[in-house]
C-alpha cells in the first residue's frame, strides 16, 4: 500500500524547521510548493499542513483534509478559529514527538476512511482534474504571446477563467503585407464544452490568413459571415460573440465588425477620451442568414483599442448594464496602466464567468 504523506508548503525557515521536527517524530511529510493556489486551480486531494490559518479555506471544499500547525501553544480561541475555517485538527510544534505522532495517526485514520468511502469516484475525479489541467496547458499554448509587437502596434491580452478551462479566446496576427487582424471570441457558457470550441477558433485564425483578400472576403463583416457559416456547418450547439478588427498599417485605420459583442469595444485616445465602437450583429453559429456590417475609425497615434468579454461586467459595482458600460469607460479613461486595471477587476471578480481583455495600442 502506498505510504501517505502530509503535505507542507516550505518557503521560509520556520516551515523548514517544522518539517525537520515532524520528520524526527516519524511523520511522513512532503514539500509541495506554494500554500494557496492560483485562481482557477484546485488543490489535489491530500492532507495539508497549514502554518497560516488563512490558508485553511483553500482546502475546505476540495476533498482534502487540512491541519493547522502552530509554532506556539494552542489556545481554545485559536483552535476554535482554525476549526471554523475548516481544519480537522490543530497541532503545535511545542507538543512532544510522541503526541505529534499520535495526532498524525488519528488524521491518517480519518483520511483512510475517506479514501475507502470515495474509492473509484475519487480516482475518477483526480484523473478528470489532471485531464483538465493538461487541457488548460494546451489552450494556453494556442494563445498568442501576452505582449506582442507587430509593426507600429502593440498587442496584449489578459484572461481569467471561471474554471480550469476557458470559453474565451483571443488571437492577433498579420494579414498579408498591409493588414493586421485581431479578435476576441466569447463562447456561450464556460468549462470543457466551451473550451473545445476555442480549438476550432484557432483553426479559423489560420484559415483566415489564407482567405483574406479573396472575393467577398476583404472586410471584417464578410469574414464574420464566413466564420458563422463555418460554425453552422460543424453543427456545434454553441453560439459565439465576437469582435473582429482589421488594422490597415499604411493609413492607420481600424476596420471592425461585431457579432453580439458586449460590452462594445472601446477606443481610448491618448488624451483619455473614450469612444464606444458598438455595432449590432447576431451571435455566430445560430442564424444561417445573419449579416454583419463593418465600420471604420481612425487609429490615431497613442490610441488603445480595448475589448472585454462580458464576464468583466460582473466585476463592476452598478447593477444597470448601461451604468456598468459607463463605469468601464470611466475606469479606462483614468487608468495609467491596463495591468493595474486588470488586477483591480480580478480582485472584484465573483468567478461566475470567464473574463478577458484584448488591448491594441498604436505606438508610432
Amino acid at each position: 500500500m502506498t505510504k501517505i504523506s502530509f503535505l507542507l508548503a516550505v518557503q521560509d525557515p520556520p516551515q523548514r524547521q517544522a518539517m525537520t521536527q515532524l520528520l524526527r517524530a516519524g511523520i511522513e511529510v512532503r514539500e509541495y510548493g506554494p500554500g494557496v493556489l492560483d485562481p482557477g486551480m484546485s488543490p489535489r486531494p491530500g492532507i495539508y499542513l497549514c502554518m497560516d490559518a488563512s490558508e485553511l479555506n483553500a482546502y475546505r471544499d476540495s476533498g482534502s483534509l487540512a491541519v493547522w500547525l502552530s509554532t506556539q501553544t494552542l489556545t481554545v480561541e485559536s483552535m476554535l478559529d482554525a476549526l471554523s475555517l475548516g481544519a480537522v485538527d490543530c497541532w503545535s510544534l511545542e507538543m512532544s514527538d510522541e503526541e505529534l505522532a499520535g495526532r498524525a495517526a488519528s488524521v491518517l485514520t480519518r483520511w483512510g476512511a475517506i479514501l475507502d468511502e470515495a474509492g473509484p469516484a475519487q480516482s475518477m475525479r483526480a484523473e478528470l482534474e489532471r485531464d483538465q489541467q493538461a487541457g488548460r496547458q494546451i489552450q494556453l499554448g494556442m494563445l498568442p504571446k501576452h505582449d506582442k509587437k507587430l509593426g507600429a502596434y502593440r498587442f496584449r491580452r489578459w484572461m481569467t477563467p471561471s474554471l480550469i478551462l476557458s470559453g474565451d479566446f483571443i488571437d492577433y496576427f498579420p494579414l498579408q503585407r498591409r493588414h493586421l487582424a485581431c479578435f476576441l471570441a466569447d463562447v456561450a457558457g464556460h468549462g470543457a464544452s466551451s473550451a473545445l470550441l476555442t480549438v476550432m477558433l484557432k483553426n479559423i485564425s489560420w484559415r483566415m490568413q489564407q482567405k483574406f483578400g479573396e472575393p467577398n472576403m476583404d472586410t471584417p463583416g464578410a469574414l464574420l459571415a464566413w466564420i458563422n457559416q463555418s460554425l453552422l456547418e460543424q453543427g456545434i450547439e454553441k453560439h459565439v460573440a465576437m469582435f473582429l478588427g482589421i488594422i490597415d498599417k499604411f493609413d492607420h485605420t481600424l476596420h471592425y465588425s461585431m457579432a453580439a459583442q458586449y460590452p462594445p469595444a472601446l477606443l481610448v485616445q491618448e488624451d483619455g477620451k473614450v469612444q464606444s465602437l458598438g455595432l449590432v450583429g447576431k451571435p455566430l453559429g445560430l442564424f444561417a442568414d445573419a449579416e454583419y456590417v463593418s465600420a471604420t475609425v481612425e487609429f490615431s497615434l497613442g490610441s488603445t483599442l480595448c475589448v472585454f468579454s462580458d464576464g468583466v461586467l460582473d466585476c463592476l459595482e452598478p447593477s444597470d448594464l448601461v451604468e456598468k458600460e459607463q463605469s468601464l469607460a470611466d475606469k479606462l479613461a483614468k487608468t495609467e496602466a491596463l495591468s493595474a486595471l486588470w488586477k483591480e477587476l480580478e480582485a472584484a471578480n465573483p468567478g461566475r464567468d470567464d473574463m478577458c481583455l484584448m488591448a491594441v495600442k498604436r505606438q508610432r
